[in-house]
C-alpha cells in the first residue's frame, strides 16, 4: 500500500483501507520516533515536525508532507 497523494480522493482527504489506524508523532532532534515502546529512524530532516503513521495489518508507514518554499535572487 501507497499513502501518499495517490491514495487521496478528489477532496484531498486521506483514504485507508478498513482495519487501518493513524497516528501522530514528533520526530525527534535525533530522527527518531517512538511507537510502542520501539524506536524508528525516520530522518533528521523531520527533527521537531509532526509526521503522520499509518498502522495496518503488519505495517508501520510513515507518511508525511514537506513544504518548501525558497527564494533566491536573481541579480
Amino acid at each position: 500500500m501507497n499513502v501518499s497523494a495517490d491514495s487521496q480522493n478528489n477532496s484531498g482527504n486521506l483514504v485507508l483501507p478498513d482495519g487501518a489506524n493513524i497516528f501522530s508523532r514528533k520526530v525527534a532532534r535525533s530522527g527518531h520516533i517512538s511507537y510502542e515502546g520501539r524506536p524508528y529512524f525516520i530522518s533528521k530532516a523531520l527533527a521537531g515536525r509532526y509526521i503522520r503513521l499509518v498502522v495496518l495489518a503488519d505495517r508501520l508507514i510513515v507518511d508525511t508532507s514537506i513544504p518548501l518554499h525558497k527564494e533566491y535572487p536573481l541579480a
